[in-house]
């Protein structure tokens, strides 16, 4: 199971900023925006957002469902707005992602997407569900995804292989069959032009835009073919467009691993530290005793089985302040009592539409043949970890895919965007802090911003990341070269 690209919740730092080196605002030039290959069709209808019993506005836009065929029917998507302060001093749209993919924007916008109040006071913010999220294109599967989710990936016996290949053939049925002609129509490539008729239908030249995780993949791609409609763009949690979806995976699984055996290591050196005996040993231990008898809740039914444990300890890797949790359940749990381990788990379900997800990543990976995903699971296998069980992947279920048009693998160069500031957290487990160097790496203008943490993405986990990003998204004032923080 691939780790979801997305967020945690906003942390609000405590230590004193770094100090930044002296930098000189940009002169902002007059707009000079060059034609770029714009989606084919009809300029979009003006946005019209309504009260809709949320903190923030609402409005659905009607795109085509296949861009390069505009002919050939529409959807329609769902956007929200959280309009900024004082119209004196607005600066524009700032367009915002979550990340997922399958990240509702609700309870994103509901928290202020993220965002600190000097940003909130000068743009309009807007976030949308892509195609495959909530009611934009919806489907019906994230039962079954949950239900895959919580299964052994690592069978070892052929009536638990049996098990998981149903399981990822049932899946792949209840997501295409609900998703209809729209299955092979949810990929990243459709939704970066949906998010320039955004753009049109907001009625503005240039944008600023902020993605997180997989929102940073959404980002990139929409520099590389709308640049000049870019007024800003910070992408944080960095996937790094150059990489197959095998180097990714295997990436993935290297980084998650760093940040298990940190996990492990800050037990192991703190005498305080209630798992008994080795962490690394004893989570394997205690996945191996509920797979024979599962913890019960008093309905008798499963609250923690080996899957809750595998997904609560990925919980735990996308929040540091969740270690000292995630410590005290698996304790709890050898004593018979599983409710702490299964909060995470659902945690971690949550996060994302797990139906989404997958119905997205299997659009842009493409159908995958039997042998192409054995030689996927080989090579997951060898990747080192303290704990192999961890990790197993979704990707099987892209077996029973319709043909698709994968999205194109390669490093971006955005010739004609303006300078992408490019953040990346050195305890990063979703996103390796490897990628984002990669990517800064291959922009015409990209600028590297480097977190020394411990968690996934960087914005607001320290004030000196939080100072750069703000400065950029307001002043358009970026330091002379790359930065490190914390």
């Amino acid at each position: 199971m691939t780790a979801e690209l997305t967020p945690e919740s906003t942390v609000q730092a405590t230590s004193e900023a770094d100090p930044l080196p002296k930098a000189e605002p940009e002169t902002e030039p007059e707009p000079d925006i060059t034609p770029v290959a714009e989606p084919e069709g009809p300029v979009p209808a003006p946005l019209a957002f309504r009260d809709c019993g949320q903190v923030y506005r609402c409005a659905e836009l009607e795109v085509p469902a296949d861009h390069a065929n505009p002919g050939a029917g529409t959807v329609t998507l769902e956007l929200g707005l959280l309009s900024g302060g004082n119209p004196g001093t607005r600066i524009g749209v700032l367009l915002v992602h979550r990340g997922g993919p399958g990240g509702d924007m609700s309870d994103f916008l509901g928290r202020g997407a993220h965002l600190t109040p000097r940003v909130l006071a000068r743009f309009d913010i807007v976030a949308w569900n892509q195609r495959g999220v909530m009611g934009s294109v919806p489907h019906d599967c994230r039962e079954e995804a949950e239900h895959l989710s919580l299964l052994d990936q690592s069978p070892d016996t052929p009536e638990e292989q049996a098990a998981a290949d149903d399981a990822f053939r049932e899946t792949a049925d209840a997501c295409v069959g609900s998703l209809g002609e729209n299955a092979s129509l949810i990929g990243t490539t459709q939704t970066v032009n949906d998010m320039d008729l955004i753009r049109q239908a907001l009625g503005e030249e240039q944008i600023s835009y902020l993605g997180f995780s997989y929102g940073s993949l959404l980002g990139l791609h929409y520099a590389d073919r709308y640049g000049p409609h870019l007024r800003a763009i910070v992408v944080d949690g960095v996937v790094d467009p150059a990489l197959s979806n095998e180097e990714f995976l295997v990436g993935q699984k290297k980084g998650l691993a760093r940040v298990i055996d940190d996990l492990f290591d800050n037990c192991r050196q703190d005498p305080d530290c209630p798992i008994p005996g080795d962490p690394a040993e004893a989570v394997e231990e205690l996945a191996m005793r509920v797979e024979k008898e599962p913890l019960l809740d008093v309905q008798g039914n499963v609250l923690v089985g080996p899957g809750e444990v595998r997904l609560a300890l990925l919980s735990a890797t996308y929040d540091f302040d969740a270690w000292p949790v995630f410590y005290l359940g698996v304790a709890r749990a050898f004593e018979g009592h599983g409710l702490m381990l299964s909060t995470l788990a659902t945690r971690f379900l949550e996060r994302v539409d797990r139906g989404s997800f997958l119905s997205i990543r299997c659009a842009d990976v493409g159908r995958m043949s039997q042998p192409e995903v054995e030689r996927l699971n080989q090579r997951l296998n060898e990747t080192s970890s303290e704990i192999s069980w961890i990790w197993g992947t979704f990707t099987a279920v892209c077996q029973y895919w319709p043909e698709t048009e994968p999205l194109p693998v390669g490093p971006i160069r955005a010739p004609e965007a303006s300078s992408v500031l490019v953040v990346g957290n050195r305890g990063d487990n979703a996103t390796p802090y490897e990628w984002a160097v990669s990517a800064a790496a291959s922009l015409d203008n990209g600028v590297l911003l480097t977190y020394n943490g411990q968690e996934h993405a960087s914005y607001r986990r320290h004030p000196c990341v939080t100072q750069v990003v703000d400065d950029y998204l307001i002043d358009l004032v970026l330091p002379s070269s790359d930065i490190e923080c914390g």
